[in-house]
């Protein structure tokens, strides 16, 4: 006798069908920290910057992570047979939410070596891949939705532990299966600000081995203190999830102590955001022993 009362069986979407097949028992590494920030100085910014495609905050936030990965690579790492080995560029994916006839189903696109990128290239190549995915036209993924539906939960998961295998452990690209190479890079970006929520913690996903991930929550007012005085302004919660596996605390805090300086005061960093590398930011020089930006520690190899 069925002892709990349940309705109709759901059909399944894309991600949810994945979400299933992926997580297992609660042996979880997620470390979870968050930052409430003001956004009037980064929406000036955005609104100056020269481009053809203006950037919004998600591509302003793609570019400072890239930017902190580049400057603190701990954090930019492969976990390949219980070896961390350095990632060789820095990629970014960006969540996006879809439209199906079947549901509303989670999917995205990455951008590849975004240090390389001004903050329009970024905007640009965003706003492209958004619009494949909502027309339907992007192959890779289309490929991953025909894949996936075919298959029930149980072999979908078997089919993703030896997709893992192939591409992570053996790092053997399986593109004439029809599945795309490193489909997530060094981060996952998740704007779930653009539905109402104001702050969440996002458990790292099993199937694509990224160490980070970020989330981006609904700009409202908030109490901070400015010049010694409490007052409301517009912030954002940024909040991030660590794979402890591949860093510390230390790194996670000198990656988000960063992150911080440059969302805060895009002016002062603003060569990261045309693209220049790290030697070549605008930020005036610190007086000796200021300890404000110090080095990431390295773990060895």
């Amino acid at each position: 006798m069925k002892h709990i009362p349940l309705g109709a069986r759901q059909v399944l979407t894309t991600y949810r069908k994945i979400a299933i097949a992926s997580w297992r028992h609660p042996r979880d590494p997620s470390t979870y920290s968050w930052l409430d920030l003001p956004v009037e100085e980064a929406e000036m910014f955005l609104k100056a910057f020269p481009s053809e495609t203006q950037p919004s905050l998600t591509h302003f936030v793609a570019a400072i992570v890239a930017n902190c990965l580049e400057k603190h690579p701990d954090l930019n790492h492969l976990l390949r047979a219980r070896n961390l080995y350095r990632r060789a560029q820095t990629d970014i994916f960006i969540t996006t939410l879809l439209n199906t006839p079947i549901g509303k189903d989670l999917s995205g696109f990455v951008l590849r070596d975004v240090p390389a990128m001004d903050l329009g290239t970024v905007a640009r190549h965003s706003e492209e891949a958004v619009g494949r995915l909502r027309r339907g036209e992007d192959v890779e993924t289309q490929r991953i939705n025909a894949i996936t539906a075919k298959m029930p939960v149980w072999l979908l998961r078997l089919t993703m532990a030896l997709e893992d295998f192939a591409h992570y452990t053996l790092n053997v690209s399986l593109r004439r299966f029809g599945l795309p190479d490193d489909r997530f890079g060094s981060a996952i970006i998740s704007n779930f600000g653009v539905l109402g929520i104001e702050n969440a913690l996002i458990p790292l996903s099993p199937y694509c081995r990224c160490p980070l991930i970020v989330g981006m929550g609904r700009t409202r007012p908030m109490p901070i203190v400015r010049n010694g005085a409490v007052v409301a302004a517009e912030c954002i919660t940024i909040s991030f999830t660590f794979d402890h596996r591949y860093a510390d605390g230390v790194h996670g805090g000198l990656m988000m102590r960063r992150f911080q300086k440059i969302f805060l005061k895009p002016n002062r960093y603003a060569a990261i955001f045309e693209g220049t590398t790290l030697i070549s930011e605008t930020a005036p020089p610190r007086p000796a022993g200021d300890p404000t930006d110090k080095g990431a520690v390295h773990l060895p190899e």
